[in-house]
């Protein structure tokens, strides 16, 4: 054989690119709505075996000028597990939380938690005795960058068996896994992960308890989307941009560089949370361009000072009594005892002075809502106050007995991350990729009317989210208490 024979059969002998990929990219391209995920089978041990695919309904019709026929539609958000990761929410779990009382501090009378260990297993185990108690969660999970971790859940396994053949453990035993893009799975594993956590952390909310997330771009739709499934779209609360590189990051060199991080908020039940509120002082001076004047109607009641503020009406339409019924109804004003009670729209109540809620004014639906239940009104009357208005009437309004104290806005500025802090505190020495700063944790904390709160992190990693609570403490006389949960 000739050495050009030779060269000839070596090239011959080469892999060839894989058409099927080129052809993946290209439609990828021409139409991404029709990239998704499916369930191609069944591995040996149950797991789905899921790959990339082109949903062929949607090409069609992209490719058609007619309705083209196809499976029903209807609204809905699902990916391939979905049903299982919900499954392995409501799976019990057989595993019992070790007191470690040599490496804790008072352990015996502090109400603060530090639990290592895989946080599926332990929001379970937390259930049994924190379950409706908790005021506030707090998470930085992981952004599904491509380049981060993720946990690898199956609940079909015992944790020792799974060790045992997975493999996927790192060197010190923790449960993750590495989720790069190029994963077949790379949306679906997150979500899974994300979707059993959550459902389990809205059990652990109080009724007037709110969950903060951390998140970037690279998930934040589908985190939405989740969110609203299992807290339910009406418990949307915020949508805070948090500006925490003014510089920007100057990656990708495409389009813009990118400055700020989200922090979705939602709520267990959106009508019983308060306003969230941030102090003037420290608004002004780190925030400056932000939190400018602030100019009240200051009086005095038998409580002591307050402030007047925003009438209790909703300005918005779109929260009418046909969206918000329980919203709806009358006030009824004492003009001589100054009693301030709920009832029924048309309800007759001697010596009182029926305010109805303002009109709506949309054409369709007849009244605003009130930003108050009937219960929290019941409860909190001596923080309402009754006023004359210029028509002749009464106009109903917050009394805010903290006046230092000004509505947080949902942009946050010159609040870096948290860098600096937790490499002074481990000798200069980085072992966190982006923790947050104890400022920004401590405007959200604060933020939420309770210094009594319970505050949950389960993915604390650098344990921000303690620093920031004891240190609020320390500056407001609070008692908030707290439970972090981290892989061991």
């Amino acid at each position: 054989m000739s050495s050009r024979e030779v060269k000839m059969e070596m090239k011959l002998r080469m892999k060839s690119k894989c058409i099927a990929d080129e052809n993946y990219a290209m439609l990828s391209k021409m139409f991404p709505n029709a990239v998704t995920e499916r369930i191609v089978g069944y591995d040996e041990n149950g797991n789905a075996v899921i790959e990339r695919a082109i949903d062929a309904d949607v090409l069609r019709q992209e490719i058609s000028c007619s309705v083209v026929e196809g499976n029903d539609e209807r609204y809905q958000f699902t990916w391939p597990d979905k049903k299982k990761s919900i499954l392995l929410a409501n799976a019990p779990v057989v595993a019992t939380l070790r007191p470690c009382k040599e490496e804790s501090v008072d352990f015996d009378n502090t109400g603060n938690l530090y639990i290592e260990g895989d946080n599926l297993d332990v929001l379970k185990l937390l259930q049994e005795t924190y379950l409706g108690k908790v005021k506030i969660i707090y998470i930085d999970p992981p952004y599904n960058t491509g380049n981060d971790f993720i946990y690898e859940d199956d609940f079909t396994e015992r944790i020792k068996d799974y060790v045992e053949h997975s493999g996927q453990y790192d060197g010190d035993g923790n449960r993750l896994v590495k989720n790069v893009d190029s994963n077949g799975r790379f949306h679906t594993d997150w979500l899974n992960m994300m979707y059993s956590r959550l459902k389990l952390a809205k059990n652990l909310l109080a009724d007037d308890g709110v969950i903060f997330i951390s998140i970037d771009d690279n998930e934040m739709e589908n985190l939405r989307k989740i969110c609203s499934e299992i807290f339910g779209a009406s418990n949307y609360v915020n949508h805070f941009a948090w500006i925490c590189n003014i510089t920007g990051r100057q990656i990708s060199g495409k389009g813009a560089a990118k400055t700020w991080e989200s922090i979705l908020v939602y709520a267990k039940d959106i009508n019983m949370i308060s306003e969230f509120n941030i102090n003037i002082s420290f608004a002004k001076n780190k925030m400056p361009d932000t939190y400018k004047g602030f100019n009240k109607d200051i009086r005095r009641d038998d409580i002591g000072e307050f402030a007047v503020g925003d009438t209790l009406y909703n300005h918005n339409r779109k929260f009418n009594e046909e969206t918000r019924p329980n919203l709806v109804f009358s006030i009824f004003y004492n003009p001589v005892t100054e009693e301030i009670v709920p009832g029924e729209i048309g309800e007759v109540k001697v010596g009182f002075v029926e305010l109805l809620p303002h009109a709506n004014g949309d054409g369709t639906h007849k009244y605003h809502a009130w930003r108050w239940s009937r219960q929290k009104i019941v409860n909190e009357s001596y923080n309402l106050i009754v006023l004359p208005n210029s028509s002749g009437g009464y106009e109903v309004y917050t009394r805010i007995r903290d006046f230092n104290t000004t509505l947080l806005k949902d942009l946050i500025t010159n609040v870096s991350n948290g860098d600096t802090e937790v490499q002074k505190l481990f000798g200069g020495k980085k072992y966190f990729d982006y923790p947050k700063s104890v400022d920004l944790l401590k405007i959200l904390i604060g933020a939420v009317k309770d210094k009594d709160a319970l505050i949950l992190d389960f993915f604390s990693g650098s344990a921000t989210t303690a620093h920031a609570t004891m240190q609020l403490n320390r500056e407001d006389g609070g008692n908030r208490q707290y439970i972090m949960v981290q892989i061991y």
